[in-house]
């Protein structure tokens, strides 16, 4: 079996075109490859990531729901700290109040416009422990975050020099979907870990009930930037394939957050949303129908004595 044929996720294959789509954004037909072991889709060809410029950042790429623009310059001023929030939970749920007072070191890979970062800064520690805090991306924004709000910001260059396990707690959040190579980020992230530390990462489930009625229709499905699809299974085997372990996590503000995100143009409903959201039974609901407790953070196993 060719290289070429080999899924990217869970290692196996085969692997055959699904089918065909024409990009909104840009005007081309993609192809998505699937996985016949685990699910997995990839899209042909790559973009690129000259893509994500500030137009994108602005919500005027091929994603017209993000602003994260408007996150770096005020991030309460938007809805994205209900995700914020949830992700801070589940994190002080797994690493339990303690007595240590060692600092939780923190990586937040793709940090993007530093929403996350600057939610983090502003809280100042998680389970007790203070928080030392460190973002990878490139762009414009990255530089601002280096030069305007002090924070420590690697390239890929700086990253691949960083120590092992120099790391409790490394953050994915909406970005492996955008990566053609989604195993090899996967064995840094595993590597910067320490052993016992936790993987925070969100990313849509092509195996919900709203994913498998629309097919390829799926707005998820933007191929310009969503390049690896995922599925639990699938996200589960490339895991395993890093030497990671799947841990399962409840969202609930990250899920009013998604729902929020996608009527950004449409304020009546979104206010109507947002009273919505405030009930617990229709966050269940929505959380089931999109699929996204279903897809699971990992774990970096720890050393055995």
């Amino acid at each position: 079996m060719s290289a070429a044929r080999i899924c990217r996720a869970c290692g196996a294959g085969p692997v055959a075109l699904r089918g065909k789509k024409t990009g909104t954004f840009l005007r081309r037909e993609f192809e998505f490859h699937a996985c016949a072991a685990c699910g997995f889709m990839h899209v042909e060809p790559f973009s690129g990531f000259a893509i994500y410029d500030d137009a994108y950042y602005r919500g005027a790429g091929p994603d017209p729901y993000v602003d994260y623009a408007a996150e770096y310059h005020d991030w309460r001023a938007t809805d994205r700290g209900l995700e914020f929030t949830d992700l801070a939970r589940v994190a002080e749920h797994y690493f339990r109040p303690s007595a240590a007072a060692a600092p939780l070191r923190l990586l937040d890979f793709g940090c993007g416009a530093g929403g996350f970062l600057k939610f983090l800064r502003a809280r100042s520690s998680l389970s007790g422990r203070p928080l030392d805090l460190t973002g990878h991306d490139v762009g414009s924004y990255a530089e601002m975050l280096r030069a305007r709000d002090g924070f420590r910001i690697l390239d890929f260059v700086a990253l691949a020099r960083e120590p092992d396990a120099s790391y409790d707690l490394i953050s994915l959040i909406e970005v492996i979907e955008h990566l053609p190579e989604p195993l090899e980020v996967l064995q840094i992230v595993a590597r910067l870990l320490r052993p016992g530390g936790l993987l925070l990462l969100t990313t849509g489930n092509l195996e919900s009930p709203a994913a498998r009625r629309a097919g390829l229709a799926y707005r998820y499905c933007a191929p310009e930037i969503h390049v690896s699809l995922f599925n639990p299974r699938a996200l589960a085997a490339l895991y395993r394939r890093a030497g990671l372990a799947p841990h399962r996590v409840r969202y609930e503000g990250a899920v009013r957050f998604k729902v929020l995100k996608t009527l950004r143009h449409r304020p009546a409903f979104r206010a109507l949303a947002r009273a919505a959201l405030l009930f617990p039974p229709m966050v269940r609901l929505i959380d089931r129908r999109y699929g996204v407790s279903a897809m699971p953070c990992a774990v970096k196993p720890a050393l055995k004595a």
